[in-house]
C-alpha cells in the first residue's frame, strides 16, 4: 500500500502516528506524511526518516480574522493534497486528529481513497467529529469515544503509543543515579517537555513544606523551561532534574504525579502505572480531563484538578495513596486492564483488511 499519515499539532498526535508508521513500513508499506509547516511535525517527522510535505494551515481558534485565514488555509489545502495525493498514487489516508487532518481527508473523500482516522483523547476533537461520516474506519483509544461517532465504521483498538511501553522493564538502579536509595518508595512528578508554570508553583511549595522527615522521596522532572526556577528547592529526598526518561521512570517508581495527556495515559495502562493526574485546563474541550476521568471511573488513577490544586491538598492525596499498598496495587492491576498489549498489531491488522475490501 501507499499510505498517507496525516498528523500534527502536538508529540500526542505526532507520536502514535509515528508509532504505527513504523509498524505498517515493517510490514511492507509505502508511508509519506503530511502536517503543517509551522508546527513540531515538521521537524520531528523527517528526523525519524520519513517523507514529509508540509502545508501552511492556519488554527482556527482566534478572532473572526484568525477564522476567516483558517478556513482560507483550509481550502488551499485542499486543492494541494489532492495533487499530493493523486502524484503518490495514494491507497489509503489516515488521519490522527488535529485540524491539519481536514483538508486532506477531504481531499481523500473526492478522490475516492479510503479513509481511516484515529482517536487518541476521551473526548473527541473538532476534526475528527467533522470528518466522521467521512471515513472507511474510525479508531478510538477509549471505549467512551465510540458513542461519540455517528459511523458504524467503528473500533476501540486503544492508542498506537502504549505498545512502545509495554516492553520497559523496571529498573530501580536508575534512582541511585540521581543520587536517591532505591529501596525507599518514590513519587516521580513530572508535566511534560514544556512543563506548567501554575502547577509548578504548587509543587514548590508542596515541597518546602516537607520537612525533610517524610519517608519517601521525589524526583521532578521539570522541563526545559521551569528547571532553573525550581533547581533552589531540591533536597536530598527531593530531586531537581530537567527531564528523566518518562516511561523507565514510571515503571521505576511508584507513584506518577502528571497531567493527562494521551501519549502520557498511553504508558501508565501500558506499563500498570499508580497515578494521581492533573489534567490541564488550558487544552481545546477540556479534553485532558475526559481523558483522566476515563481512568478514574475504572479506579486506575486519581485525580486532582488544578483548581482544586493546593500544597495540602497534594500532600495529603500523595500521601495517603503512597502509604496504602492496597490502593497501590489497585490502581496499578486497573490500569493494566485497560490496555491492549496487541494495538499495534490489531490497528495495522485492521487497516490492512480494510484496504483489501
Amino acid at each position: 500500500m501507499k499510505i498517507v499519515i496525516v498528523t500534527g499539532g502536538s508529540g500526542g498526535h505526532i507520536y502514535p502516528a509515528l508509532t504505527l508508521a513504523k509498524e505498517l513500513q515493517k510490514r511492507g508499506h509505502d508511508l509519506l506524511f503530511i502536517g503543517s509547516l509551522d508546527r513540531m511535525e515538521k521537524d520531528v517527522i523527517p528526523k525519524s526518516g520519513y517523507r514529509f510535505i508540509g502545508l501552511d494551515i492556519k488554527t482556527t481558534r482566534g478572532g473572526i480574522i484568525q477564522k476567516f485565514k483558517s478556513l482560507f488555509s483550509i481550502a488551499d489545502g485542499y486543492f494541494k493534497a489532492k495533487k499530493i495525493l493523486k502524484a503518490n498514487a495514494v491507497d489509503l489516508v489516515i488521519g490522527f486528529g488535529n485540524y491539519i487532518s481536514v483538508p486532506v481527508v477531504l481531499a481523500a473523500k473526492s478522490l475516492k481513497i479510503k479513509i481511516v482516522i484515529h482517536e487518541q483523547n476521551s473526548f473527541v476533537g473538532r476534526a475528527n467529529r467533522l470528518l466522521d461520516k467521512r471515513a472507511d474506519l474510525i479508531i478510538v483509544s477509549y471505549e467512551n469515544s465510540l458513542d461519540q461517532f455517528k459511523n458504524p465504521q467503528k473500533v476501540c483498538l486503544g492508542n498506537p503509543q502504549s505498545s512502545v511501553a509495554v516492553s520497559v522493564k523496571e529498573d530501580r538502579d536508575k534512582l541511585s543515579e540521581y543520587g536517591l536509595d532505591k529501596a525507599k518508595k518514590t513519587v516521580l512528578m513530572f508535566l511534560g517537555s514544556l512543563g506548567s508554570e501554575s502547577v509548578q508553583k504548587i509543587f514548590l511549595e508542596y515541597f518546602d513544606s516537607l520537612d525533610g522527615k517524610q519517608d519517601y522521596q521525589i524526583i521532578y522532572a521539570t522541563g526545559t523551561k521551569h528547571y532553573r526556577l525550581a533547581l533552589g528547592h531540591g533536597t536530598d529526598k527531593i530531586k531537581i532534574v530537567e527531564k528523566v526518561d518518562g516511561a523507565l521512570m514510571m515503571k521505576s517508581c511508584d507513584l506518577l504525579i502528571s497531567r493527562s495527556g494521551a501519549t502520557t495515559l498511553a504508558e501508565i495502562v501500558a506499563l500498570g502505572v499508580a497515578s494521581i493526574l492533573i489534567p490541564s485546563p488550558y487544552v481545546p474541550n477540556n479534553h485532558q480531563y475526559y481523558n483522566a476521568m476515563a481512568l478514574v471511573k475504572k479506579d486506575a488513577a486519581k485525580i486532582i484538578e488544578e483548581k482544586d490544586l493546593t500544597p495540602k491538598r497534594l500532600k495529603e492525596v500523595i500521601e495517603s495513596t503512597l502509604h496504602d499498598e492496597e490502593t497501590l496495587k489497585r490502581l496499578r492491576h486497573n490500569a493494566r486492564l485497560l490496555n491492549n498489549d496487541k494495538v499495534l498489531d490489531d490497528i495495522a491488522d485492521r487497516i490492512e483488511e480494510l484496504w483489501k475490501q
